[in-house]
């Protein structure tokens, strides 16, 4: 009996002057279903280079929102639907509000096949399978009594089965959706609004998922001696959350940020399990069926790209990049639609007639031997204003193009690191087997080497070839950036810190060069 006086007392005691009921119990829940307008600032991958996965991004975006929402007068609970699905909730800042923010929760039970028997349990579905005899489909009644891992278990007027095991195609229909399931991410907040008012509210917060690469492509010009630079800004978009019409900016250079554990999302599709009917034994091979299809989810999915797109008709430049401390910001004229789990590209660079100097390269180690190696064809541009450039270049992938009579052809792929003001750009542009390397290493000879070259340092030859009819510079880093090599009777220059020989070679001709390591 102590059950029903308790509940008469609480009943009493809500009727009684002064009682409160608490503020959650009579919160009133207000949903914006999706934002106005959405900003989007992308942060790259520490390390990013290459191509990007989809599955795997490592960089980060700052989500800025603006949502028209109508509170109440009183408690209650505001829910952002559409967030991203990488938000990190302790990042989300809410502006705009009335009474301010009380308390902040990530829900991150999602709609899916498996959310949807997890949230079923015990309670009756339609199972609707092919009848074996009439081949019609027949709808049965049945209760969920475990799953979703590894199977579903049903529970029938013939007995208790496993869903997808009777080798007929089977499925599941529900009443309604299990209460605490949303399709889309909700982060939702507690407020406290002194009066009934439509307000605009300012959500802001950081998600994973994101990241961006630039991806440049050069055409070359017919006397060799220029290029037209244009890049693309390729974003990277891993959450199934499309955002439409956003202002986006991207952000070149590193900034400190410590990781921050992703909250595991409690959905996922089905992958039923089960043996053959009729058997018990347990070493037969599990056959797996493909994952149930009560929800299909479609995306564009994009692994990444080898070259990038040629450049497009011309348009508008984009705006410079402007300073954000010792970072770059880059920004996207017009209102961009980042797609959920796909990449777009977008202009960010157009720089026509930078002047470029044809030239050959081949790093080489100490000791090493070669032996006619090939050298690599780069075009050297000066990043300054008298050259044409002149602008801070984010890393990213190079594509050089060269237009002919008989159509546009590829003449190299490569990668540049960030490069600023004042700084060498290096365009790859294929590989030369008549500009050659031979190195091998001699016997020393002459007075003995003096300190820093300690006893017992070594002696390497190097030899260039030119079999061009015209002629080529060389350049030819030796070592690392540091290391102390000892060019027998001449002085080198260090390049990025690395001693590097640059022989002229003419027509036909070949240089040499003996130095102690």
């Amino acid at each position: 009996m102590a059950r029903p006086l308790l509940l008469a007392g609480a009943l009493l005691a809500a009727t009684l002057p002064g009682f409160r009921v608490p503020a959650q119990v009579r919160a009133a829940t207000v949903t914006s279903s999706a934002p106005d307008h959405v900003a989007l600032t992308l942060y790259r991958a520490p390390d990013g280079r290459g191509a990007m996965d989809l599955r795997y991004l490592d960089g980060f975006a700052l989500v800025t929102e603006t949502r028209r929402v109508r509170l109440p007068r009183g408690p209650a609970v505001l829910r952002f639907e559409g967030v991203a699905a990488g938000i990190v909730p302790v990042s989300a800042i809410v502006g705009g509000l009335p009474g301010g923010t009380i308390e902040k929760n990530r829900d991150a039970r999602l709609l899916s096949p498996a959310s949807l028997v997890d949230g079923t349990l015990g309670r009756d579905v339609t199972l609707t399978r092919t009848d074996k005899a009439t081949g019609r489909q027949v709808g049965t009644p049945a209760t969920i009594v475990a799953g979703p891992t590894p199977g579903i278990i049903l529970r029938t007027a013939a007995g208790i089965e496993a869903l997808r095991c009777s080798g007929l195609a089977e499925r599941l229909a529900y009443g309604a959706v299990p209460a605490g399931l949303s399709e889309k991410p909700v982060l939702s907040v507690a407020t406290n609004s002194p009066a009934a008012r439509t307000v605009t509210v300012r959500l802001s917060y950081l998600a994973s998922g994101f990241d961006w690469r630039a991806s440049y492509v050069a055409t070359l010009a017919a006397d060799g001696r220029a290029i037209d630079l244009f890049a693309w800004l390729t974003l990277a978009n891993g959450n199934p959350e499309t955002f439409r019409n956003a202002a986006v900016q991207a952000i070149a250079g590193r900034l400190n940020r410590e990781a921050a554990p992703m909250i595991p999302a409690a959905a996922g599709a089905l992958r039923l399990v089960c043996y053959p009917l009729g058997t018990t034994t347990s070493n037969l091979r599990e056959e797996s069926f493909e994952p149930a299809d009560e929800i299909v989810v479609t995306a564009a999915r994009s692994m990444g790209f080898a070259a990038p797109a040629p450049a497009p008709a011309p348009e508008p430049a984009p705006p410079p990049p402007e300073d954000l401390g010792d970072l770059k910001l880059y920004r996207v004229p017009a209102p961009t639609t980042v797609t959920g789990r796909g990449q777009k590209q977008v202009a960010l660079l157009v720089q026509p007639a930078v002047r470029a100097e044809r030239r050959y390269r081949r790093p080489v180690s100490p000791g090493q031997t070669l032996d006619g190696a090939p050298t690599a064809i780069v075009l050297m541009l000066s990043n300054d204003r008298p050259s044409g450039l002149g602008v801070p270049l984010p890393a990213g992938s190079t594509a050089l193009y060269a237009d002919r009579p008989g159509g546009r052809l590829l003449l190299g792929l490569g990668t540049i690191t960030d490069r600023t003001i004042g700084e060498t750009v290096r365009l790859a542009a294929g590989i030369s087997s008549q500009v050659t390397l031979t190195q091998a290493t001699v016997a020393p000879r002459g007075p003995v080497p003096q300190p820093p070259m300690a006893m017992g340092s070594r002696e390497a030859v190097l030899t260039a070839r030119n079999a061009n009819p015209f002629a080529v510079t060389l350049d030819v880093p030796i070592g690392a950036a540091g290391q102390t090599i000892d060019p027998v009777g001449r002085t080198l220059a260090r390049i990025d810190g690395i001693v590097t020989w640059s022989p002229a070679l003419p027509p036909g001709g070949q240089a040499e060069l003996r130095y102690r390591y």
